[in-house]
């Protein structure tokens, strides 16, 4: 145990930590004038997440990897049992109660899912049709069930693993033209038969946001308004007026880089991204000792990435608004014990080269 300890990544892990209670304390500031608890559900999710990470983390990878594909199909039966049973939330049935505890399954997904894809991408070395046929269909399975929930922003992230593998595996260029085509045809069909007068609001509110200023586009007002006063420095911890007078909904979800903006400024925000960025760069670097874990490390970086770019990107109105957490730093149970879960596996990849 020593040993695994000794070649422990000690400096990520603080990077981590530093996200993790950072979110805790923003939380806390964007719930402070209302008497909001939020934060105190955060810090047990946290400990918890915790508690799971180092358990995660002393579990042999080997077998793990060698059963992804079951226990992938094991969460969407869970997806199918949350569709027939789970809790209306905000116009979502995206949750499963356990005792006390309410769980987004579909936040659960990414690591099945990245597990299966890793041990399916050592089979090949170039995408051919048959073998984009099986990608879209380990993608597109748990991705259909979560967009039937609706939960568009967790299925529109699922998504990203196809970017992350065209990044990684030799395409054929017809391929490519087929891809875009089936994307734009299903956007089209999407918007035509799928989404509901709400979300198409929502994407209109993006791009003309003063024309929905008192509906759809209303959070993204505010947010670019908070992000914008909050200048150089910002206006004090506490003391952000969007958070306190409460203009700005979902401050401790999806917009909680707006609550940091507007209480620490400029400054603030480039020491967030500066954290991210140690923290990929030193990720994307970790060993591995066969292809599967190669595949996952890039696979489960790549996804935090995206993720971190879109909640980025949506807060500032260059992305709509897809209801879509800041990895680690915002409110939600489900999310910040599945990343330290992906984490774990991380970290174990790692050790287990220095061990060998």
């Amino acid at each position: 145990m020593k040993d695994y300890f000794r070649f422990f990544d000690k400096t990520t892990f603080l990077i981590l930590l530093v996200l993790a209670f950072g979110g805790v304390s923003l939380i806390y500031s964007a719930g402070y004038s209302g008497q909001q608890h939020h934060y105190l559900k955060q810090i047990f999710w946290v400990l918890f997440a915790l508690v799971c990470f180092f358990i995660m983390f002393s579990i042999k990878l080997e077998p793990v990897f060698r059963h992804s594909y079951l226990i992938l199909a094991a969460v969407c039966i869970a997806l199918l049992i949350q569709l027939a049973t789970g809790r209306w939330i905000a116009g979502t049935r995206a949750w499963l109660r356990f005792g006390f505890f309410q769980v987004q399954v579909s936040e659960f997904v990414k690591i099945p899912l990245a597990l299966a894809l890793a041990k399916f991408l050592t089979t090949f070395e170039t995408i051919t049709l048959s073998r984009l046929l099986k990608l879209a269909g380990l993608i597109g399975v748990p991705v259909l069930l979560i967009a039937l929930q609706p939960d568009f922003g967790v299925s529109f992230i699922l998504c990203s693993f196809f970017l992350v593998i065209l990044f990684m595996k030799k395409t054929r260029p017809i391929l490519l033209i087929m891809l875009v085509a089936l994307t734009v045809s299903v956007s089209y069909l999407g918007w035509r038969s799928v989404l509901k007068p709400y979300q198409k609001a929502r994407i209109l509110s993006f791009i003309n946001p003063q024309k929905y200023s008192k509906t759809s586009g209303y959070q993204l007002i505010q947010s670019k308004i908070a992000v914008g006063s909050g200048g150089l420095s910002g206006k004090g911890y506490l003391k952000g007026s969007q958070s306190r007078y409460q203009f700005l909904p979902t401050r401790h979800t999806d917009f909680i880089i707006s609550v940091l903006g507007e209480e620490f400024g400029f400054i603030g925000i480039s020491l967030l991204f500066f954290a991210y960025f140690i923290l990929f760069y030193r990720q994307f670097r970790f060993r591995f000792t066969n292809d599967e874990e190669f595949y996952f490390i890039y696979l489960f970086n790549g996804l935090i990435l995206f993720q971190f770019l879109v909640n980025v990107a949506m807060a500032i109105g260059l992305f709509p608004v897809l209801g879509i957490t800041l990895p680690f730093v915002s409110y939600g149970g489900s999310s910040i014990l599945s990343f330290f879960l992906g984490e774990a596996i991380l970290f174990r990849i790692q050790i287990n080269t220095y061990i060998q």
